[in-house]
């Protein structure tokens, strides 16, 4: 997609006072020193920015950034979200130590493709701009950037700038458009304030969209607040979309709470304190240690980190391996993000990788370990599906969390959850939440199991509660992974629920001759009492039966219909039961309200059966209590 409508950021990169700023002033005519300091030192210190409009319509996002190695921090947080890189080389001076840094953080950044500019063109004859052309070639030649397309401009008469516009034309077409769909994630560069607006947060939107009104969070903190609008370059939008460079007008939160490096975020991120990643390491850093501490850039975040190498014990300059990255405060990473690291002491960059696990358990060394991270790195689409699914077990994922787990565009995804050998999908109000094929097998296997032990060890009651299967599947019983799974397994028709409580279909209880005794004996109980049945320890004085025995024909006797609890130690036989209402609601309708002493008379009990009555009722939504009297609810005046 070319035109008005791409969204591409374009990022300066260099050696200090090699004229990157006024480059970016030259061929958009914005001046990106905005701070008082950067103005009378004439260095860049802060992120700046502009808009670069092409010949073609398509608009870059411009980031400026510092090129002094004080301020390289500021350079790496200015690199995020980069599609473009602008490598500056003055041509009286040549490459030097900071466009041999920023270049480093660029190829561990893996920014796709760039432009290289000899700038200041104007203060030097044509030999010496041959030489410094040479010597930028040579130091890239280094690089996987040897073929990127050099011009020499100068940005003070204007020289060389129609090529440069029209080789930035043909990089900008080769770019590949960003996704546009899955969750969105803003990192924070930039914090202010505006009057009459108020907070305002800046960043490059690096997936989804951002539109105005959007409930958004602020990570790691995990704060709620609201987008009231949304601009990029200064031009109010409805929607933002990934790839450009957006400032939104935050409410919710107060603005000391708001810093760089944070992430403005929809969708199911969660922020975490260690990462599994590709590390690898300049061949101009020290060897490093496993444990090693250095300084990790991720978007516009940074934190102290440890370095666990999963397969060595130290990594020599140069090398790459799997780590686990454990930080000291946390970031909001995703599958494929990139980082940078640089040394703690002397402060310099010493190299970089890819997050291939955005949340991964605490590991040390081990083959299992590297034979994973292999298949998160380069294992097929479908596969690393499959290992998330496999690794949530017993449990599943929803599609958002699949997302942001394998960094997968939507398209791709839903396709591969269509076959049924990657994924089992199962729906409720909530949505659809995926599994995988095993974890079904599994669970179904441990609830029929369950269900059969059952039957065989208690004939009598062969159902289990919620609680008893959730445990014996891992899973809690309140949990929605739970909740679907059982769901679908009754609807095969192998399973039969009465209430909270489960059985195999084909069970049935299979009492003893002295159990079956039982159940007639407290069933006529039940039945001789009518409006006043025998309270529990009457029922089992009277049958001379033991607790045990007494609870499993009263359960029986209840889920049959034949009997009602209406408190812990009451029970009702069906029959008189429903007279009692019926008298209760025509009383009602009649009088318009009842009192206890009226309900108890009108039945002829004592006042302790009527009270448990009226509760029941109360509880069962046929009357409502007003002080010292009950109406009927209006549904069951109908």
């Amino acid at each position: 997609m070319n035109g008005p409508d791409r969204h591409l950021v374009l990022g300066t990169a260099g050696h200090i006072d090699h004229g990157k700023t006024a480059l970016i002033k030259a061929l958009t005519g914005a001046d990106t020193d905005r701070l008082k300091e950067e103005k009378e030192r004439g260095i860049s210190i802060e992120l700046g920015y502009a808009e670069l409009e092409l010949p073609s319509g398509t608009r870059l996002s411009v980031v400026d950034v510092p090129g002094h190695e004080r301020f390289v921090r500021n350079m790496v947080a200015g690199a995020t979200g980069i599609d473009i890189f602008l490598l500056v080389v003055a041509a009286d001076d040549g490459v030097m130590p900071q466009t041999r840094e920023h270049m480093a953080i660029i190829e561990m950044l893996g920014i796709p493709r760039g432009v290289v500019t000899i700038t200041k063109t104007d203060l030097v004859d044509e030999e010496m701009v041959e030489l410094v052309k040479a010597d930028v070639e040579e130091f890239l030649s280094g690089t996987s950037y040897a073929d990127t397309p050099l011009v020499a401009i100068s940005s003070k008469t204007g020289s060389g700038l129609p090529g440069l516009l029209g080789i930035l034309e043909t990089a900008a077409g080769e770019s590949k458009a960003h996704e546009a769909g899955g969750p969105a994630r803003l990192p924070v560069d930039r914090v202010f304030s505006l009057k009459g607006i108020g907070t305002v947060v800046t960043g490059t939107l690096w997936s989804g969209t951002i539109c105005a009104e959007d409930s958004v969070r602020v990570l790691p903190e995990d704060l709620e607040a609201r987008a009231r609008s949304v601009q990029v370059h200064d031009r109010e939008v409805e929607c933002a979309g990934a790839g450009s460079r957006v400032a939104v007008n935050i409410t919710g939160v107060d603005k000391d709470r708001l810093v760089r490096g944070q992430m403005i975020a929809k969708g199911d991120f969660t922020p975490t304190y260690m990462v599994d990643a590709r590390l690898n390491l300049l061949p101009t850093a020290p060897t490093l240690k496993y444990g090693a501490q250095v300084r990790f850039h991720h978007g516009t975040a940074d934190a102290t980190a440890k370095l666990m190498f999963a397969d060595r014990e130290q990594l020599a300059p140069g090398d790459s391996c799997y780590a686990q990255v454990r930080l000291k405060t946390k970031i909001v990473p995703a599958r494929g993000d990139r980082f940078i690291i640089r040394s703690l002491s002397p402060v310099t960059t010493i190299g970089g990788g890819v997050v291939l696990d955005p949340h991964p358990h605490k590991h040390g060394m081990g083959g299992e370990h590297i034979k994973r991270l292999e298949t998160l790195e380069r294992g097929k689409p479908d596969e690393v599906v499959s290992l998330l699914l496999s690794e949530a077990r017993p449990g599943g994922l929803s599609f958002g969390e699949l997302m942001a787990a394998s960094e997968l565009p939507a398209g791709k995804l839903r396709e591969i959850l269509t076959d049924p050998e990657t994924a089992t999908v199962f729906s409720d109000q909530a949505g659809e939440l995926y599994f995988h094929p095993q974890a079904v097998t599994d669970f179904n296997d441990s609830v029929l199991e369950a269900l059969a032990r059952r039957q065989e060890d208690s004939p009598a009651e062969p159902s289990l509660s919620l609680d008893r299967l959730g445990k014996a599947v891992s899973l809690a019983e309140d949990s929605r992974d739970f909740q679907v799974m059982l769901t679908a397994l009754a609807a095969t028709g192998k399973i039969t629920a009465k209430g909270r409580r489960y059985a195999l279909a084909s069970a049935e209880a299979r009492l003893s001759g002295s159990q079956k005794r039982l159940l007639d004996r407290i069933k006529a109980l039940l039945d001789e009492g009518g409006s006043s049945p025998p309270t529990l320890k009457e029922l089992e004085s009277a049958a001379g039966a033991d607790k045990g025995e007494l609870k499993l024909v009263l359960g029986l006797l209840v889920e049959n219909g034949n009997a009602v609890r209406i408190k812990p130690d009451l029970f009702y036989a069906a029959a008189p039961l429903d007279a009692a209402r019926e008298q209760l609601i025509a009383r009602c309708r009649q009088a318009g309200q009842i009192t206890l002493a009226e309900f108890r008379d009108m039945l002829g009990v004592s006042r302790k059966y009527a009270q448990a009555l009226l509760e029941y009722f109360d509880r069962t939504g046929v009357t409502r209590r007003i002080e010292d009297y009950r109406i009927l609810r209006k549904k069951a005046g109908i």
